[in-house]
């Protein structure tokens, strides 16, 4: 059996508790019928991964001892801040949030725009796809979910590296994004911080661009 093989558990304090959390615990015992003794893997979310056995179980507690901390190295070693208007499609907002899980996104923020169909969205819903796409996709970092954030404190929140934002409109002379190339060092700085704007159907507002 492969690291691959083995089941991930999310469990943020686990350096601390040395057991999973209640509901884990129960996708451990009663969906998978782990025993103890069995290896499994556990993530804290926050960037680390260990090879872990189940301790000690009983109805509603499941003891780990870790054993080993595994090596996960992120491809992109700055940050990748996705910035999303929802879509009125919750289906569709749902699989662009696992995609991005998968492809190692840190940051989601949902953005209010002048054009949103969908004003707001449940946060709870979306931690929960979060957390299940971590773990299918054998992930170590559970990104950050902020929601219901104006457009304006978005552009501020960003005001740190590489911006991108996605319109159909054509180029303003009054425009604050102008329609350019990647930057050569966005492409090769692994280090650089990434912040990409991605508008409703309706897409961006002449004002926001």
């Amino acid at each position: 059996m492969t690291m691959l093989d083995l089941p991930l558990f999310y469990a943020p304090e686990i350096e601390h508790t040395n057991v999973l959390p209640e509901e884990e615990a129960g996708h451990a015992l009663r969906v998978l019928r782990l025993s103890e003794g069995e290896p499994i893997m556990v993530t804290n979310g926050q960037g680390q991964v260990w090879k872990a056995h189940i301790s000690e179980v009983s109805k509603k507690h499941c003891g780990v001892i870790l054993d080993e901390e595994l090596p996960w190295n992120k491809y992109w070693q700055g940050t990748i801040n996705l910035y999303i208007a929802p879509t009125k499609s919750i289906e569709r907002m749902e699989w662009l949030i696992e995609k991005a899980i998968e492809i190692g996104v840190d940051k989601i923020t949902l953005i209010k725009c002048a054009h949103s169909e969908r004003k707001h969205i449940k946060a709870e819903r979306l931690q929960k796809i979060m957390l299940s796409a971590m773990k299918q996709s054998q992930k170590a970092l559970l990104p950050l979910l902020e929601v219901d954030v104006p457009f304006k404190d978005a552009l501020k929140q960003s005001a740190d590296g590489v911006s991108l934002l996605f319109h159909c409109k054509e180029d303003d002379e009054h425009s604050t994004f102008k329609k350019k190339q990647l930057p050569q060092h966005a492409l090769t700085n692994m280090n650089s911080s990434i912040n990409l704007f991605i508008g409703p159907e309706g897409d961006f507002s002449s004002e926001e661009i």
